[in-house]
């Protein structure tokens, strides 16, 4: 079992899911996968129960792994509500908790331009956590008789969490030790964008190390396909998930060089009933390279696809009106040049759409921006 903890990269990684109850305010989600995960889990810990406690019967030892798997997960949900405490002790928004196929994830709201220190707060936390309800479970074994069930859930509870705390020190993304080498490299170099290269690439090849492990098959693991399997599991959303820091990485350094009027293609207006043959033609003679259709006042409507009118075959454009091949501009399709970078990036994500309308401080309109040339615009500022 694992943690990602901390700040999850901004994607839709966690996925939906089951809300079961709010802490601190925020909504606790539970994947659908994780039911599965505890069955199995619990399963295949069965057999180690009647070997360590050899007096217990078949069907108990199933209920007794089931409760000792619901302990490991309930103490990821704590070592992630120790995530959202600091988080929210610090002004910083938490969107949810998440508990997953590898333990959890806090969808921690990244701050712009946020602080080093906090990121090194809230994600040191989660270790510590771990490393503190080990000790508790290592204190309190004792307590119990060898043999006993009660022994075997405290040893199993303080082994799991000393691993978790261990495993999830590392320095590499999307760990919460990859993101506390990234705050330590981000207060020393004042550049978040190089602390979360560095961390990424190092959760890289912490990943591609998974995969050896998984291998070779330490001495111990005996024919355990399963824990080997679950290792390359672990180990490609490990590579997944540092890959996409290190992309939104270098889009942030991208963005504060975009320039939405630079982007921006020249429009012709047009009304609906005009064919498209013909408000093709007249947009090449203005040296146009976009289309809106607009009302009788000269609002604009709709906008022309590009896709949509390449894919129209030639002889039938004269007889289809430019409104069957135009989206109406709906509010998430309007750009505005007071936009900087992230606030153009984020607009686009919101909604998704192969051309907007850009408009000035005034609402007039100054043209269509195709995604393809902000895709383009990316590339050609270092996005690779």
């Amino acid at each position: 079992m694992s943690d990602g903890g901390g700040e999850q990269p901004q994607r839709p990684a966690a996925g939906a899911g089951l809300q079961v109850g709010r802490i601190l305010g925020v909504p606790i989600v539970v994947q659908p996968i994780w039911f599965l995960v505890v069955l199995v889990i619990a399963v295949s810990y069965a057999p180690e129960v009647r070997r360590r406690v050899p007096s217990i019967g078949d069907g108990t030892s199933y209920a007794v792994s089931l409760l000792f798997v619901l302990l490991l997960y309930g103490s990821v949900l704590v070592h992630e509500i120790s995530h959202v405490a600091v988080a929210k002790a610090l002004g910083m928004q938490v969107r949810r908790v998440v508990l997953q196929l590898f333990g959890g994830v806090s969808e921690v709201v990244e701050e712009q331009p946020g602080k080093a220190s906090r990121e090194y707060l809230v994600a040191a936390v989660g270790p510590l956590t771990s490393l503190l309800l080990g000790g508790v479970g290592l204190a309190v074994e004792p307590l119990f008789a060898h043999g006993s069930v009660a022994r075997l859930l405290a040893e199993g509870f303080a082994f799991a969490n000393l691993f978790v705390a261990a495993f999830n020190s590392l320095p590499g993304l999307p760990l919460d030790g990859g993101r506390v080498l990234r705050a330590l490299l981000w207060q020393v170099t004042h550049d978040k964008v190089r602390g979360t290269l560095v961390a990424g690439w190092v959760g890289r090849g912490l990943a591609a190390g998974l995969v050896a492990v998984a291998i070779v098959k330490p001495a111990g693991w005996g024919d355990s396909t399963f824990g080997a399997l679950y290792l390359v599991v672990l180990a490609v959303y490990m590579y997944s998930s540092a890959s996409v820091a290190i992309a939104q990485a270098k889009v942030s350094d991208v963005l504060p060089r975009l320039d939405i009027r630079a982007m921006t293609r020249r429009a012709f207006p047009v009304t609906a009933e005009v064919p498209v043959a013909e408000a093709v033609r007249r947009a090449r003679e203005a040296g146009a390279r976009a289309l809106v259709v607009v009302d009788g006042n000269g609002k604009p409507s709709g906008l022309v696809s590009e896709a949509a009118v390449s894919a129209l075959p030639a002889q039938r454009q004269p007889w289809v009106s430019v409104s069957d091949v135009a989206r109406p501009v709906d509010t998430g399709l309007v750009l505005s040049t007071d936009m900087d970078g992230r606030a153009l990036l984020e607009a686009v994500q919101v909604t998704p759409a192969t051309e907007y309308l850009v408009v000035d401080h005034v609402g007039a309109v100054c043209g269509v921006l195709a995604r393809i040339d902000l895709v383009a615009a990316l590339q050609a500022a270092g996005l690779r």
